[in-house]
């Protein structure tokens, strides 16, 4: 192996296969680099790299980029493969040329390419072939590989390249494979997934430090973008989510219209992602490549979008006066038709902003008159509060063991401040009741945007502050790690001890050992006591629920009964829908059974279908 730098760029060049010793020839001149061997050569300068011969380069997709169709819907094609002198015509059909010579700014190569790590190749032998032949044969011999290896993601240059070698299966030809590191984007990305791994957020010091690297090394905000989402697609935690909703879209886009069943897990998988503090962005990126092309017939604009169009309209192309006279009384329906479109997941919003954005550059350039788009930079900054204030609430509505802060909570205050200065029900009418009437939200999640609700409006009017506030949310995520840490012990030992929730001495027992374990990491009297009862409570509801109404669900296909006692029970659906699983499971229901239950449908599944 070979390793250098020309400037921010690292190289490292591995060679193997036949006559090593032989073949491997390069040359320094001035501050470039020339590797050539047969035909072939690939010079690393300052400016980037320039190449000539049979080979290609290669690496690793970033998440969210665009790619083929054909890739995109191939769970095991996980590298970007392109062949010196081929490209893709109107029908995506490979197209082999003559002409392998070309070149590539580093600029271009880490934008186009992967940001951080990028390969070229070439393959050294004697066959006399025409190039765009033998790089057909080289395609077809190693393409395979090249596309689905996971060894360029873990770094494994040596047995990537063996790889490669055993896959042309030519015992006279020598591989040459280069590695081009971004050794500025790699500090950046490196920090990141650091900061990101434990908690999936960033602290504002933390962001700090980043903007600090981003500014030292001028990195635009576009790569920072790309590194930033691709790390938090590959946490452990998020992957899977993500590539189960990803398998959803991919059944969508190849139908006109999606089906009730799909569209009911997109949104559990979206409200699951805001539990596990998954960013929305990244289901969002998905939509937009999958779903962007998609052919589904012409439907109407619904009226909300069409009243926001021409309150858009009118802001940016009436008198200034009308401008100034219309921003304070409609922007409150703009928000409310963002809102919409969201809860719908709808992206007719979005393209609404699309439509206005390209009028507004086309105004600029006929006027030459580009105040136009402060005028639009201050509308959307309502809409970049209104992501934020829906992000903060439902992180606090479905999040557990949320640490809340003071400079958290300022933010949420002033958006709502701005948004009550628009009406001073938009807020609680968009936000607060939607969450409440999440069918998914917890008791205690209910009990946090309650007092938030209340608390807020307690700060603003000055009758409390930010650390009053902190303080009662505390309060109840305290409670709420009592009651599950309380629930559980409970369980545990009525599993020990095959005891009944209705033999009143043996509770008095259990609840006194919990009680000391309690005292004994701190926790006050005040908060245990209250929660056994609910506790004790609880868990006979659970038990006349597995025991007794689950049994005729499934044998009536009662789905009323079911959303009767979700609804009225006091118990959380998501802890429900768990021991649902279980039970199905551990009395030989079919998974069938399971998916019906859940998305409140049967499917022809039968109710007593057994495996």
């Amino acid at each position: 192996m070979l390793h250098g730098s020309i400037g921010p760029f690292e190289y490292f060049v591995f060679v193997a296969g036949a006559n090593v010793s032989n073949t491997y020839f390069y040359e320094e001149a001035g501050p470039n680099i020339r590797f050539f061997s047969r035909g072939n050569e690939i010079t690393l300068s300052p400016e980037g790299v320039h190449y000539k011969g049979t080979g290609g380069s290669f690496c690793e997709y970033m998440f969210g980029v665009e790619k083929p169709f054909k890739d995109l819907i191939k769970k095991e094609v996980l590298n970007r493969l392109v062949m010196f002198g081929a490209f893709l015509d109107e029908t995506e059909r490979l197209i082999f040329t003559n002409d392998t010579g070309g070149s590539e700014a580093f600029h271009r190569l880490f934008l186009l390419g992967h940001a951080v790590k990028n390969y070229y190749f070439f393959v050294s032998s004697d066959d006399k072939s025409e190039p765009r032949k033998r790089q057909r044969q080289i395609l077809r011999s190693a393409g395979k590989f090249l596309k689905r290896t996971d060894l360029i993601a873990e770094d494994k240059e040596a047995e990537l390249v063996n790889g490669l070698v055993k896959e042309l299966n030519e015992p006279r030809s020598t591989v040459f494979a280069f590695k081009l590191v971004h050794s500025e984007n790699l500090e950046y990305y490196r920090k990141f997934q650091t900061f990101y791994e434990d908690k999936r957020m960033l602290l504002p010091a933390e962001e700090a430090h980043l903007n600090a690297v981003a500014m030292k090394y001028h990195i635009d905000d576009y790569q920072q973008e790309r590194m930033k989402i691709d790390s938090m697609y590959r946490h452990r935690e998020n992957k899977s989510i993500v590539d189960e909703y990803r398998d959803i879209l991919l059944d969508i886009a190849y139908k006109e219209t999606a089906e009730h069943s799909e569209l009911a897990k997109l949104h559990r998988l979206r409200t699951l992602s805001i539990r596990n503090n998954i960013p929305g962005i990244l289901f969002d990126t998905l939509d937009e490549l999958l779903l962007k092309d998609k052919d589904v017939p012409a439907i109407d604009e619904p009226e909300y979008l069409k009243e926001a169009r021409a309150i858009l309209e009118n802001l940016f192309f009436k008198s200034p006066s009308l401008k100034r006279h219309i921003i304070r009384e409609d922007i409150a329906k703009l928000i409310m038709a963002k809102h919409i479109a969201h809860s719908h997941s709808d992206m007719g919003f979005e393209r609404v902003l699309l439509d206005i954005g390209r009028a507004c550059d086309e105004f600029a350039r006929e006027n030459n008159d580009f105040g136009i788009f402060e005028e639009l930079s201050s509308i959307i900054t309502y809409f970049d509060r209104y992501d934020n204030i829906h992000t903060a609430l439902s992180r606090i509505a479905f999040m557990e063991h949320l640490e809340l802060t003071e400079n958290s909570l300022r933010s949420l205050v002033g958006n709502k401040k701005e948004f009550d200065a628009l009406d001073k029900d938009l807020f609680k009418n968009i936000f607060v009741k939607e969450l409440l009437a999440n069918k998914y939200i917890t008791a205690f999640g209910k009990k946090r945007i309650k007092v938030l609700n209340e608390g807020i409006g307690k700060v603003l009017r000055g009758d409390a502050s930010l650390r009053d506030l902190v303080l009662e949310l505390y309060k109840i995520s305290e409670e709420e790690r009592v009651y599950k840490y309380i629930r559980a012990s409970l369980k545990e030992r009525l599993r020990e001890l095959y005891t009944s929730l209705n033999v009143k001495e043996e509770m008095m027992r259990i609840r006194k050992e919990i009680e000391a374990e309690l005292i004994r990491e701190g926790t006050a009297w005040e908060v245990r006591e209250n929660l056994f009862d609910k506790v004790l409570l609880d868990l006979k509801k659970e038990s006349y629920y597995l025991n007794h109404l689950l049994p005729v669900i499934l044998r009536d296909k009662d789905l009323a009964l079911r959303e009767d006692f979700l609804n009225n029970s006091g118990l959380d659906r998501f802890y429900i829908e768990g021991l649902e699983k279980n039970y199905l499971k551990d009395n030989g229901f079919s998974s069938v059974i399971l998916a019906s239950v859940r998305e409140d449908q049967f499917s022809g599944a039968g109710g007593g279908e057994r495996i």
